[in-house]
């Protein structure tokens, strides 16, 4: 009977380690997507906000049309910081290193206001 309990022991013990090895792949491959997802969305929002910041800067005679996209270049600017908030949480290493090395490699967008934002959330973590 001992021997019995202990086969199906080292049998449930063998199937427990196979499951956990492939949760943990699958976790791993969801942590990657969300990483390639919140840099995706970063690159996306920062050509929004560089084309509103532009349009603002342009002489619009029409005062609705120069509220209008004052308002959408808010909306860009927090989608901007949300998915920093978002790289900064799925990226296995964000310090202030691994931001100048970011920017060197010309993963941020070049302006200053960026990299200071990617910065402003070292202490968070």
């Amino acid at each position: 009977m001992e021997t019995i309990v202990t086969i199906i022991g080292t049998i449930v013990t063998i199937v427990s380690f196979g499951y956990a090895v492939y949760v943990n792949r699958r976790h791993s491959k969801l942590i990657n997507y969300n990483r390639e997802q919140a840099w995706e969305i970063y690159r996306q929002s920062s050509n929004v906000l560089a084309a509103y910041q532009k349009l603002e800067r342009m002489n619009i005679e029409n005062k609705e049309a120069t509220a209008l996209v004052a308002k959408a270049e808010a909306h860009a600017m927090e989608l901007t910081l949300n998915s920093i908030r978002m790289i900064k949480r799925f990226e296995k290493k964000y310090t202030a290193q691994t931001i100048q090395k970011w920017a060197q490699e010309g993963r941020l967008d070049s302006h200053e206001s960026h990299i200071q934002a990617f910065k402003k959330y070292i202490e968070d973590k």
